[in-house]
């Protein structure tokens, strides 16, 4: 058995499958942002390799940019019919993925596949394999769905929420200053808001966080606007006293000076960068501009949520709650303890 990662050539002598299953994932509570609300969610796991060894990737699509189980299904078929008889090297997947018009969330489970199926052959971790220091546990926020202010005192409560240091509150323009109240009320941490582009006017984005008493507890505000009014958006950063960062605004683009006369930092996902490198590059890129970066998900399994660990060293703010909110995570890879991520296995 031969490997080379990196521009590596032949990766080993075994003929590799690939296939990919659905899985669906009952939450917790209703999971309600401004665009819609859903109870269960449907996402895919890519899996690869040979008679022994077998690589795992997650697809967690997301219908805001124009994925849905459809167009995940045909991307994997493009795929399939696309790849050359046999992938054996990074560069051969790149190359192949390049060629191709797939949602980026297709293409990440593909490649994080790749990678877990490299990582067990060869006897190293993803931190090695992307040349990365790793992370053994992370703090990340808790995300509160959008809800009447009068369950969030039983909501924050009952879910023992006070353990975790930050909150990561839904919001959906003015009906949500009684809520954003009712969290500081019984909720000691900082809080971060994220609006999911339900503003359309930056005023009523300043005049809504100068409604807000106490401002010194929130962190700051995600996305407050649609990602297509760039005026307005360079309008707020310059007369909004708070952090704005970039969620639906930044996908798999380059990270350049747009979103630094625009935004405070980036939500960096891995579902929407399409892979590691585009996000390890995206992440350099934000350092350089001395933009801020947040590492992000979808609603995952702990299988993709413990891949965004790995990119996770040096972020300012860390949201990876993804797999907590999920009634049961089918790979549990991850625990969580007084807030933090902590890896229940060896990496």
């Amino acid at each position: 058995m031969e490997i080379n990662y990196g521009n590596g050539s032949a990766l080993n002598n075994f003929a590799l499958t690939w296939k990919m299953e659905e899985i669906r994932l009952p939450l917790k509570f209703p999971w309600k942002i401004s665009r819609g609300q859903d109870k269960e969610k449907l996402n895919f796991v890519v899996i690869m390799g040979d008679e022994k060894f077998k690589g795992r990737g997650e697809v967690a699509f997301n219908k805001r940019y124009n994925e849905d189980a459809e167009s995940i299904r045909e991307g994997f078929e493009k795929f399939l019919n696309f790849k050359p008889p046999e992938i054996d090297s990074v560069k051969c997947l790149y190359n192949c993925l390049n060629e191709l018009d797939i949602p980026y969330s297709l293409r990440f489970g593909i490649e994080s596949a790749f990678y877990d199926y490299i990582s067990q052959i060869s006897g190293k971790n993803i931190y090695e394999l992307l040349g990365l220091n790793s992370v053994r546990s992370v703090p990340t926020s808790f995300s509160i769905p959008i809800m009447d202010s009068a369950h969030i005192k039983s909501f924050i409560l009952n879910n023992n929420l006070n353990r975790f240091n930050f909150l990561k509150l839904k919001i959906n323009s003015y009906k949500s200053l009684d809520t954003v109240k009712e969290v500081l009320k019984y909720f000691d941490g900082q809080l971060r808001l994220d609006a999911n582009e339900s503003f359309k006017d930056p005023d009523d984005v300043i005049n809504f966080v100068e409604n807000i008493k106490n401002k010194k507890r929130i962190q700051f505000i995600e996305q407050p606007m649609p990602a297509d009014l760039h005026e307005e958006s360079f309008y707020l950063k310059n007369n909004l006293d708070l952090e704005i960062i970039a969620d639906e605004s930044i996908t798999t683009q380059e990270v350049t000076d747009y979103y630094l006369k625009r935004f405070h930092g980036v939500n960096i996902k891995l579902m929407k960068s399409g892979g590691f490198l585009r996000a390890i590059k995206q992440i350099n890129d934000s350092k350089k501009l001395g933009l801020k970066v947040m590492i992000g998900c979808m609603i995952e399994t702990s299988l993709s949520i413990s891949s965004g660990m790995v990119i996770s060293r040096g972020a300012d703010y860390i949201d990876l709650d993804g797999c907590l909110l999920l009634k049961d995570d089918p790979f549990s890879f991850l625990g969580e303890e007084n807030g933090r991520l902590i890896y229940s296995h060896i990496q």
